[in-house]
């Protein structure tokens, strides 16, 4: 089954049980327009001129939530940052990514309530083929030392520059998957957007983290 950088990354992240993600904030800049514009990329329809992103060709990839991204940033009348497009687009990306997963009968939803008063849902695993495969790929890349293929170095960057390591390796391998996953990351930055996504993804998650501090801070204060 395809599954694109965003679904494999929301995959990893989601416990298979219960349903909830693990370092929800980072995975969902992971997730939106970092994976769903690299997707672009690595498929001809975007490319970066300078510090912004350029629409090459407009097609539909058909598959909605790239498509849904693709064509926001053909709408917008200026030019962006990859940056600018991870904030926007990160609900509406998550939220495309999440439906994939559901149609595709990867996970299911579970209606709960939070507190026993809040609507809420969950997305546990209802077909564990797909994420068991793509940790045997990871493993063998990472820890084996497997040469990847273009999208699977495109996944270990995004994991590697959003510090995702634990959610695929565990706490004896993690020394040596974070040293590997550098390697790879320094090598496979032939492509322009690919190493601007990178970075890009390393300082949203740096800036929401001084903001999440600044509020905590304030609000003690």
């Amino acid at each position: 089954m395809e599954t694109s950088l965003g679904e494999q990354i929301m995959l990893l992240s989601l416990d298979d049980t219960t349903g909830i993600p693990r370092l929800p904030v980072q995975c969902e800049f992971a997730i939106s327009s970092s994976a769903s514009v690299l997707e672009l990329a690595l498929a001809g329809r975007v490319r970066s001129e300078g510090d912004h992103l350029v629409v090459t060709d407009p097609t539909p990839l058909g598959i909605p939530a790239l498509d849904g991204t693709l064509q926001r940033i053909a709408a917008q009348s200026e030019r962006e940052d990859a940056q600018a497009w991870i904030f926007r687009l990160r609900k509406p990306a998550v939220d495309d990514t999440r439906r994939a997963l559901v149609e595709k009968g990867v996970i299911r939803e579970e209606r709960t309530r939070r507190w026993g008063i809040f609507p809420a849902s969950r997305y546990p695993e209802a077909d564990g083929t797909v994420e068991r495969q793509l940790r045997r790929t990871l493993s063998a890349v990472v820890l084996e030392g497997q040469e990847p293929d273009a999208r699977t170095a495109a996944l270990v960057v995004l994991l590697h520059s959003g510090g995702l390591h634990e959610l695929v390796f565990d706490e004896a391998d993690r020394a040596a998957a974070r040293k590997r996953m550098a390697e790879l990351t320094e090598v496979h930055w032939a492509e322009p957007v690919m190493h601007q996504l990178a970075n890009s993804v390393h300082l949203a998650l740096t800036t929401i983290a001084a903001a999440t501090t600044a509020a905590v801070v304030n609000t003690v204060v």
